[in-house]
C-alpha cells in the first residue's frame, strides 16, 4: 500500500489544483511546498505550520498505477531545487566553493541538488556522466547543463535549467566566474557555441 497525500488544494491565484503525492518519498519536499504555499496565502508570513490548504485534506492508501502522483511529486522536486537555486542569486565565484561567501559552478549545482536529496559527484565533467541524456530540444527546468568555455569539447561548466518557455532562449542559471550566480540565455552565441550535452537527475 502506498501512502498519499492531498488530492486537491488552491494555488495563490484561488484556482483549485490536484497534487496527489507519494509522502513516504517526498515528504521533505510536499512540507516545503505546503509552507510557501501557506505563505504566499497569507501575505508572505505565516506562524502556522501546518497551513489551511483548500476544501479537501485527504491521506488515503492506494494500490495500482500511480503515475499521476510520480509527475506532481516531480514537480515538487523540481520546484524546490530552482527556490534553492535561485536563493544563492548575487552568490559571488569562488573557485572550489559551495557556500554563500562563494560558490564554483559546479560547486552551486551540488548544493542545490543536495538541498532536495540529490548527491552529485563534485565536478562538472564527472556530473555530466549521471542520469540520462536529454536532447536539448526536449529540456525541462531542472534538467543540468553542460558546456566547454576552455578546451573545446571539454566539459568545464554546468548550469541547471529555470525556464524552457522560449525554445530559442531557454534559461539556465550557474555560476558566472565574472558575475558570480546569476540566470542567462542558452540563446546567446557565446552558450550556443559552447554547449555539449545535458542530463536529467530527477
Amino acid at each position: 500500500m502506498r501512502l498519499r497525500g492531498i488530492q486537491f488544494i488552491y494555488d495563490n491565484q484561488g484556482r483549485k489544483i490536484s497534487a496527489v503525492v507519494d509522502l513516504r518519498r517526498y515528504e521533505k519536499e510536499f512540507a516545503v511546498f505546503l509552507q510557501e504555499l501557506s505563505k504566499k496565502r497569507s501575505g508572505g508570513t505565516t506562524t502556522n505550520t501546518n497551513p489551511v490548504i483548500g476544501d479537501t485534506t485527504d491521506v488515503v492508501g492506494s494500490g495500482g498505477n500511480n503515475s499521476g502522483s510520480t509527475v506532481n511529486a516531480r514537480k515538487l522536486k523540481i520546484d524546490a531545487l530552482l527556490k534553492t537555486a535561485r536563493s544563492y542569486y548575487g552568490v559571488p565565484y569562488r573557485t572550489g566553493g559551495i557556500s554563500r561567501s562563494g560558490m564554483d559552478c559546479s560547486g552551486f549545482t551540488q548544493t542545490s541538488f543536495k538541498a532536495i536529496g540529490l548527491n552529485l559527484p563534485r565536478v562538472s565533467r564527472d556530473q555530466a556522466l549521471i542520469g540520462q541524456s536529454v536532447a536539448k530540444s526536449q529540456l525541462q527546468p531542472g534538467d543540468l547543463v553542460f558546456f566547454a568555455t576552455g578546451t573545446p569539447g571539454r566539459i568545464n561548466h554546468v548550469g541547471i535549467v529555470t525556464d524552457t518557455s522560449n525554445p530559442d532562449a531557454i534559461r539556465f542559471i550557474h555560476a558566472s566566474s565574472s558575475r558570480g550566480i546569476m540566470e542567462t540565455s542558452m540563446g546567446i552565441n557565446y552558450w550556443v557555441r559552447a554547449y555539449i550535452k545535458a542530463r536529467r537527475v530527477v
